[in-house]
């Protein structure tokens, strides 16, 4: 049975800011590593446990041969997550030490820390696509 209810107001007129865009983002990008963290200590410990040392690289040199377009990807969005979560860490330090607290130099701070975040993230992209 629907229930016909109104959404409230404030659903329909509420326009994203960049402050809060950037603090969700940086929760959902925490979350991320440390889940990949998690994952990864998991998978290294039951490889550990159920495979020799032969199989165990053997198994890592075909999936390496055979995914690497994954784990390329997977490592440019941690590294994407790692980045944008350490310059917005920074950015909330400054805040905490009372800099840029007015409403215009925290767009400022938020405009210069995504560049920053993004400008990590290409360079590395360039470094393992050259070499």
């Amino acid at each position: 049975m629907k229930i016909n209810r109104p959404l409230s107001p404030h659903i329909t007129i509420y326009k994203p800011q960049l402050t809060s865009t950037f603090s969700i983002f940086h929760r959902i990008c925490g979350a991320f590593l440390a889940t990949t963290v998690l994952f990864s200590i998991l998978f290294f410990k039951i490889c550990e446990l159920s495979l020799t040392f032969y199989h165990f690289y053997l198994f890592v040199f075909y999936f390496i041969c055979y995914f690497h377009w994954l784990i390329f990807s997977l490592f440019n969005l941690a590294f994407l997550a790692l980045c944008y979560h350490m310059s917005n860490g920074i950015r909330h330090l400054l805040w905490d030490l009372g800099h840029s607290l007015d409403l215009s130099k925290v767009y400022t701070s938020g405009t210069i820390m995504f560049f920053f975040a993004a400008c990590l993230v290409t360079l590395n992209i360039l470094r393992f696509s050259l070499s």
